[in-house]
């Protein structure tokens, strides 16, 4: 049995917002200093988010998602805002793989070894290559919040379709059978 396309789109949208709303919480929760317990967690679900956002990105080029505003003056706007999202979910974790992993703290998949820890043995971390983790570790911050702005912009947006335009744009993401009256 052949899957409706739009339901593994929406399926994708909403697995990957729940991760990636997870991770930049506890990105600027740790960028705040306030903890390091959640660094082995965040560095695993950033592989999957990876990997997730890697398979959406090739779905949505073979399966490009309706456009409310096609033929409008926010349709180019709009595009570029979906497609910023798509290549911010992709950089994210690539960046965060390049400051843990070339500053030598290792990566794993809830205990799968994905790229080794550069610790010697005195418990101190030897970097593989510290020009290139600090440059990962400044775009990971960086786009982190960039990032958030987006995502922020992005549901803004859905809630102005639903709330002010009453358009199906949010209950089509939803999958609603909720219609709303225009005005």
């Amino acid at each position: 049995m052949q899957q409706n396309p739009q339901r593994l789109t929406r399926i994708l949208h909403w697995l990957s917002a729940l991760i990636l709303i997870g991770l930049l919480a506890s990105g600027i929760y740790m960028a705040d200093g306030h903890s390091y317990a959640f660094y082995d967690w965040h560095k695993a679900f950033g592989v999957i988010a990876l990997c997730l956002i890697l398979f959406r990105f090739l779905h949505r080029a073979k399966h490009p998602w309706p456009s409310s505003t096609i033929g409008t003056k926010y349709e180019k706007s709009v595009k570029r805002v979906h497609n910023l999202l798509l290549i911010g979910g992709i950089l994210l974790p690539i960046t965060g793989l390049l400051y843990s992993g070339l500053g030598g703290f290792g990566v794993s998949l809830f205990g799968l070894t994905l790229i080794p820890n550069g610790y010697n043995a005195a418990g101190e971390v030897i970097a593989f290559h510290k020009f290139g983790s600090d440059l990962g570790k400044l775009l990971h911050f960086y786009l982190g919040y960039l990032f958030t702005a987006l995502v922020i912009l992005h549901i803004a947006a859905a809630l102005k379709h639903h709330f002010i335009n009453r358009d199906q744009t949010l209950n089509n993401m939803l999958k609603s059978q909720i219609k709303h009256n225009p005005k």
